[in-house]
């Protein structure tokens, strides 16, 4: 079943999909690199890991085996006959007020991983490109965040060509070129950036409107060495089909993300002709 629109499904920012499709993304995108960009150069998959901490949720439960250092138990009722050993009763105090205890709250520890990709050149070892499919927790205040842009600045200082694909609507601007050199190309639904690296005053930018078809962009290597191009809408057909996610998308629903009225217009329209909703008149 292919998606209705044209080009990205903003379903797709969803919650319950959006891990799913980063990861057939970015090996779908690593597929189409591999047969298109010379031999020279090793495409390669990798995976920035972040250890998240935060409070422990009330309904966590953490199951371990604990062997005491005193264990309190029921004891077993002796049979009449057999000699026990007598031992002296404490003196103890049972009506007893514990100290006050010093509360300490641990923190509990997440590890996630998002994937990106990796140009490599193979005569030097030298990393030439970067390709990132942003994710809603590179958008969101907080440790994502703050590791996303620190390694984004790397790059730029580093001499590494830089493809950013920002197909969401939700959260803040990310992406490298300067949000003020896109107001006169808005309105948007997402963008992709493209910087290279010999040429450092200058974005390459395509946005993305959910109307129209997701571009196909020059991918930068070498400055020797002539772009690839790479067909993003190819690549989200493909995840989009395999991934099987028309089946489990409800398009009588509103889409998980806010819309300007004309995309809402624009929506209703063609999710009607697509026969996945029907016209007011008709559900009365």
């Amino acid at each position: 079943m292919p998606s209705p629109f044209p080009g990205f499904d903003p379903y797709l920012e969803d919650e319950r999909f959006w891990h799913d499709f980063h990861q057939r993304f970015i090996a779908h995108t690593a597929d189409w690199l591999s047969v298109v960009v010379p031999l020279r150069y090793r495409i390669r998959i990798e995976e920035r890991a972040l250890v998240m901490t935060e409070p422990p949720k009330p309904s966590q439960r953490f199951e371990r085996v604990i062997y005491p250092d005193i264990a309190i138990s029921r004891q077993a009722p002796q049979p009449t006959g057999v000699a026990t050993a007598t031992v002296t009763a404490l003196e103890v105090e049972t009506e007893l007020a514990a100290d006050e205890p010093v509360i300490v709250e641990f923190m509990a520890e997440t590890e996630r991983r998002q994937s990106f990709i990796k140009i490599i050149d193979r005569t030097n070892e030298r990393l030439v490109t970067v390709i990132e499919l942003l994710s809603p927790s590179n958008k969101r205040t907080g440790e994502w965040r703050t590791a996303y842009l620190q390694k984004q600045f790397s790059y730029l200082e580093g001499g590494v060509n830089l493809v950013e694909i920002d197909l969401l609507r939700q959260g803040k601007h990310t992406v490298a070129v300067p949000e003020y050199a896109l107001e006169r190309i808005k309105p948007f639904y997402g963008i992709v950036s493209v910087w290279r690296f010999h040429i450092r005053h200058r974005f390459e930018v395509y946005p993305v409107r959910l109307q129209e078809r997701l571009p196909r962009i020059a991918v930068p290597l070498l400055p020797e060495d002539k772009d690839v191009v790479l067909d993003i809408q190819w690549v989200f057909n493909r995840c989009y089909d395999l991934g099987r996610y028309g089946l489990d998308i409800d398009y009588t629903q509103p889409p998980p993300v806010p819309l300007t009225d004309e995309e809402k217009a624009w929506l209703e329209k063609l999710l009607q002709e697509k026969g996945l909703r029907k016209a007011e008149s008709e559900g009365t």
